[in-house]
Protein backbone atom coordinates (compact mmCIF):
# COMPACT_ATOMS: atom_id res chain seq x y z
CA UNK A 1 0.00 0.00 0.00
CA UNK A 2 1.67 3.42 -1.04
CA UNK A 3 2.28 5.45 2.05
CA UNK A 4 0.61 9.02 1.88
CA UNK A 5 1.20 10.02 5.16
CA UNK A 6 5.38 9.66 4.43
CA UNK A 7 4.92 11.28 0.70
CA UNK A 8 3.57 13.73 2.69
CA UNK A 9 5.87 14.47 5.82
CA UNK A 10 9.01 14.87 3.33
CA UNK A 11 7.78 17.42 1.20
CA UNK A 12 6.49 19.30 4.43
CA UNK A 13 7.58 23.10 4.62
CA UNK A 14 7.85 24.99 7.30
CA UNK A 15 5.46 28.02 9.21
CA UNK A 16 7.07 31.22 8.74
CA UNK A 17 6.96 33.81 11.38
CA UNK A 18 5.80 36.89 9.60
CA UNK A 19 3.40 39.80 10.19
CA UNK A 20 1.92 39.77 6.30
CA UNK A 21 -0.08 36.67 6.87
CA UNK A 22 0.87 32.73 6.97
CA UNK A 23 3.62 31.89 4.48
CA UNK A 24 5.60 28.90 3.97
CA UNK A 25 9.00 27.41 3.06
CA UNK A 26 9.21 24.53 1.03
CA UNK A 27 12.73 22.36 1.18
CA UNK A 28 14.09 23.86 -1.84
CA UNK A 29 14.07 27.43 -0.31
CA UNK A 30 10.65 28.46 -2.22
CA UNK A 31 8.34 30.82 -0.13
CA UNK A 32 4.50 30.59 -0.99
CA UNK A 33 1.66 32.23 0.94
CA UNK A 34 -1.15 29.79 2.62
CA UNK A 35 -4.24 29.62 0.68
CA UNK A 36 -6.21 31.56 3.91
CA UNK A 37 -3.49 34.33 3.15
CA UNK A 38 -4.48 34.59 -0.23
CA UNK A 39 -8.43 34.47 0.08
CA UNK A 40 -8.24 37.09 2.71
CA UNK A 41 -6.24 39.50 0.10
CA UNK A 42 -8.46 38.80 -2.97
CA UNK A 43 -12.15 38.77 -0.75
CA UNK A 44 -14.77 40.82 -2.06
CA UNK A 45 -14.81 44.44 -0.86
CA UNK A 46 -18.13 43.38 0.61
CA UNK A 47 -16.61 41.11 2.96
CA UNK A 48 -13.49 43.63 4.01
CA UNK A 49 -16.27 46.36 4.46
CA UNK A 50 -18.37 44.19 6.26
CA UNK A 51 -15.66 43.39 8.81
CA UNK A 52 -13.80 46.78 9.23
CA UNK A 53 -17.35 47.63 10.03
CA UNK A 54 -18.29 44.92 12.38
CA UNK A 55 -14.15 46.58 14.23
CA UNK A 56 -15.69 50.13 13.94
CA UNK A 57 -18.79 49.21 15.65
CA UNK A 58 -17.71 46.27 17.96
CA UNK A 59 -15.81 48.09 20.70
CA UNK A 60 -14.65 44.69 22.20
CA UNK A 61 -13.63 43.31 18.26
CA UNK A 62 -10.15 42.54 19.59
CA UNK A 63 -11.37 41.12 22.80
CA UNK A 64 -14.23 38.58 20.86
CA UNK A 65 -11.41 37.40 18.08
CA UNK A 66 -8.50 36.60 20.41
CA UNK A 67 -11.17 34.68 22.59
CA UNK A 68 -12.60 33.23 19.20
CA UNK A 69 -8.98 32.35 18.54
CA UNK A 70 -8.23 31.08 21.92
CA UNK A 71 -11.55 28.35 21.62
CA UNK A 72 -10.71 27.54 18.03
CA UNK A 73 -6.85 26.03 18.95
CA UNK A 74 -8.58 24.22 22.05
CA UNK A 75 -10.93 22.84 20.23
CA UNK A 76 -8.41 21.26 17.34
CA UNK A 77 -6.43 20.20 20.04
CA UNK A 78 -9.01 18.30 21.74
CA UNK A 79 -10.57 17.04 18.53
CA UNK A 80 -6.45 16.04 17.62
CA UNK A 81 -6.23 14.10 20.84
CA UNK A 82 -9.38 11.96 20.57
CA UNK A 83 -8.47 11.07 16.64
CA UNK A 84 -5.07 10.42 18.58
CA UNK A 85 -6.68 7.84 21.11
CA UNK A 86 -4.62 10.74 23.53
CA UNK A 87 -7.41 12.66 25.17
CA UNK A 88 -7.20 14.06 28.50
CA UNK A 89 -9.98 17.08 29.01
CA UNK A 90 -8.78 18.39 32.17
CA UNK A 91 -5.99 20.67 30.44
CA UNK A 92 -8.88 22.40 28.56
CA UNK A 93 -11.25 25.41 29.20
CA UNK A 94 -15.63 24.39 29.38
CA UNK A 95 -16.08 25.93 26.24
CA UNK A 96 -13.70 24.02 24.02
CA UNK A 97 -14.89 20.95 25.38
CA UNK A 98 -18.49 21.71 25.14
CA UNK A 99 -17.56 22.35 21.39
CA UNK A 100 -16.10 18.76 20.83
CA UNK A 101 -18.54 17.11 22.74
CA UNK A 102 -21.26 18.69 20.27
CA UNK A 103 -19.25 17.38 17.43
CA UNK A 104 -18.82 14.15 18.39
CA UNK A 105 -21.31 11.93 16.67
CA UNK A 106 -19.58 13.83 13.75
CA UNK A 107 -16.10 12.48 14.45
CA UNK A 108 -17.68 8.97 15.00
CA UNK A 109 -18.01 8.78 10.78
CA UNK A 110 -14.39 9.26 10.80
CA UNK A 111 -11.89 6.77 9.97
CA UNK A 112 -8.42 5.64 8.73
CA UNK A 113 -7.14 9.01 9.44
CA UNK A 114 -4.00 9.59 7.47
CA UNK A 115 -2.32 13.08 8.22
CA UNK A 116 -3.81 15.59 11.18
CA UNK A 117 -2.69 19.56 11.20
CA UNK A 118 -0.30 18.67 7.58
CA UNK A 119 1.52 21.18 6.31
CA UNK A 120 1.42 21.24 2.23
CA UNK A 121 2.16 23.04 -0.52
CA UNK A 122 1.89 23.23 -4.33
CA UNK A 123 4.60 24.28 -6.96
CA UNK A 124 2.10 24.66 -9.60
CA UNK A 125 -0.46 26.75 -7.89
CA UNK A 126 2.35 28.36 -5.46
CA UNK A 127 0.34 28.10 -2.48
CA UNK A 128 0.46 26.15 0.78
CA UNK A 129 -1.40 25.80 4.16
CA UNK A 130 -2.18 23.27 6.44
CA UNK A 131 -5.24 20.65 6.33
CA UNK A 132 -6.56 19.85 9.94
CA UNK A 133 -7.52 16.21 8.84
CA UNK A 134 -7.25 13.60 6.09
CA UNK A 135 -9.20 11.25 6.36
CA UNK A 136 -12.15 9.11 5.44
CA UNK A 137 -15.59 10.23 6.06
CA UNK A 138 -18.69 8.04 5.85
CA UNK A 139 -15.77 5.45 3.65
CA UNK A 140 -14.54 8.44 1.48
CA UNK A 141 -11.53 9.84 1.69
CA UNK A 142 -11.82 13.70 2.27
CA UNK A 143 -10.03 16.65 3.64
CA UNK A 144 -12.04 17.25 6.82
CA UNK A 145 -12.05 20.77 8.43
CA UNK A 146 -14.04 21.70 12.20
CA UNK A 147 -14.75 25.02 13.03
CA UNK A 148 -16.37 26.40 16.00
CA UNK A 149 -18.71 29.98 16.23
CA UNK A 150 -20.63 31.96 17.94
CA UNK A 151 -23.85 31.38 16.24
CA UNK A 152 -25.13 28.28 13.29
CA UNK A 153 -24.21 29.14 9.95
CA UNK A 154 -25.61 29.13 6.71
CA UNK A 155 -24.32 27.50 3.38
CA UNK A 156 -23.14 30.80 2.03
CA UNK A 157 -20.83 31.89 4.92
CA UNK A 158 -18.82 28.51 4.20
CA UNK A 159 -17.82 28.65 0.44
CA UNK A 160 -14.48 30.55 1.51
CA UNK A 161 -14.00 27.15 3.19
CA UNK A 162 -14.96 25.17 0.38
CA UNK A 163 -12.61 27.07 -1.29
CA UNK A 164 -9.58 26.70 1.27
CA UNK A 165 -10.26 22.93 1.28
CA UNK A 166 -10.18 22.42 -2.44
CA UNK A 167 -6.63 23.80 -2.53
CA UNK A 168 -5.49 21.30 0.36
CA UNK A 169 -7.07 18.10 -2.11
CA UNK A 170 -5.50 19.80 -4.53
CA UNK A 171 -2.17 19.91 -2.91
CA UNK A 172 -2.63 16.65 -1.81
CA UNK A 173 -3.29 15.12 -5.24
CA UNK A 174 0.05 16.94 -6.68
CA UNK A 175 2.31 14.91 -4.04
CA UNK A 176 0.75 11.93 -3.95
CA UNK A 177 -1.26 11.18 -7.50
CA UNK A 178 -4.44 10.05 -5.47
CA UNK A 179 -7.17 12.64 -6.25
CA UNK A 180 -9.35 13.91 -3.06
CA UNK A 181 -13.15 14.76 -4.26
CA UNK A 182 -15.13 15.53 -0.87
CA UNK A 183 -14.66 17.95 1.75
CA UNK A 184 -16.00 18.17 4.74
CA UNK A 185 -16.54 21.21 7.02
CA UNK A 186 -17.92 20.32 10.87
CA UNK A 187 -19.41 23.22 12.61
CA UNK A 188 -20.27 24.00 16.30
CA UNK A 189 -21.54 26.74 17.08
CA UNK A 190 -22.14 28.51 21.00
CA UNK A 191 -26.31 28.10 20.42
CA UNK A 192 -25.67 24.40 20.67
CA UNK A 193 -25.72 23.23 17.26
CA UNK A 194 -23.89 20.86 15.24
CA UNK A 195 -23.79 21.50 11.16
CA UNK A 196 -22.24 18.99 8.52
CA UNK A 197 -21.08 20.51 5.20
CA UNK A 198 -20.27 18.15 2.71
CA UNK A 199 -19.04 19.02 -1.32
CA UNK A 200 -17.24 18.16 -4.11
CA UNK A 201 -14.02 19.87 -5.18
CA UNK A 202 -14.78 19.95 -8.91
CA UNK A 203 -16.90 22.33 -8.27
CA UNK A 204 -14.53 24.74 -6.63
CA UNK A 205 -11.16 24.18 -8.43
CA UNK A 206 -12.33 26.96 -10.82
CA UNK A 207 -13.08 29.60 -8.73
CA UNK A 208 -10.10 28.79 -6.61
CA UNK A 209 -7.63 29.22 -9.58
CA UNK A 210 -9.21 32.87 -10.08
CA UNK A 211 -8.79 33.45 -6.75
CA UNK A 212 -4.70 32.53 -6.47
CA UNK A 213 -4.86 33.82 -10.07
CA UNK A 214 -6.14 37.16 -9.38
CA UNK A 215 -4.20 37.64 -6.03
CA UNK A 216 -0.66 37.09 -8.07
CA UNK A 217 -1.98 39.52 -10.86
CA UNK A 218 -2.37 41.88 -7.86
CA UNK A 219 0.67 41.19 -6.43
CA UNK A 220 2.52 41.60 -9.61
CA UNK A 221 1.14 44.39 -10.67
Amino acid sequence: MVNYTQMLKIREPTLLDREDGHWYQTKFDDVYPSISTILSATATEDKKNGLKNWKANEPAHDYITKQSQHIGTQSHKIIEDYLSNNLSLEEFDLLPIAHFNNLKPFLENISDVMCIEQRMYSDKLKVAGTSDLIAYYNGELSIIDYKTKRKPQIDDYMYEYYLQTTCYAQMFHEVTGQKINQIVILVSSEKNTRQEFIKTCDDYIEPMNERIEKYYLNNLA
